[in-house]
């Protein structure tokens, strides 16, 4: 009986120590996962040496803009959404870039997504770091021709280039197409 008893031990142990290494390998294959994700979800979007597409749209100022009054100089082009948290977290680190940029002789314009984006404390907050905010269904053509995978999104052209796209904090919420 003894015998019995240290074999049921025995095998439980293992038991235990078979399901904990289970759970810390599944663990570690979801944070792969997250990460695989991520990339791919950047990967969708522009990327550096893509050019600025042609558009043309009416900004909240009423002027028509259109790619090219931005073909020369720098132009810093941020997407954001009227219902992301993240992007009014992102709105401080846009203006200090649209310093930088005008500094430099370039521009900054903001496109605004979402069907309330005239109307939101996303616009006031962005009215002094750009030059320019499109909101929806202005912005709409622009932004499918830019493929924006996730807001916040924000782009740094050069010469009608796109030299850069900064990276979201936090987790970026998707684009609806």
């Amino acid at each position: 009986m003894p015998y019995v008893i240290a074999g049921l031990v025995l095998v439980g142990t293992i038991a235990l120590l078979n399901l904990g290494l289970l759970v810390v390998i599944l663990r570690r294959w979801q944070e792969l996962e997250v990460v695989r994700r991520r990339d791919d979800f950047v990967a969708q979007g522009p990327q550096p040496g893509d050019r600025l597409p042609e558009f043309a749209a009416t900004a909240i100022s009423g002027r028509t803009v259109t790619q090219d009054d931005f073909r020369s100089g720098g132009l810093l082009l941020g997407v954001f959404s009227h219902d992301c948290p993240s992007c009014v977290d992102k709105v401080p680190v846009f203006a200090e870039q649209a310093e930088r940029i005008r500094e430099s002789g370039g521009r900054v314009m903001a496109l605004l997504m979402g069907a309330e984006a005239g109307e939101s404390g996303l616009t006031a907050a962005l009215i002094g770091p750009a030059d320019e905010i499109v909101p929806e269904p202005e912005a709409s053509p622009l932004f499918k021709a830019l493929r924006v995978p996730g807001y916040p999104t924000i782009l740094t052209y050069q010469g009608g280039v796109l030299a850069a796209t900064s990276a979201v904090a936090r987790q970026p919420v998707p684009a609806a197409s």
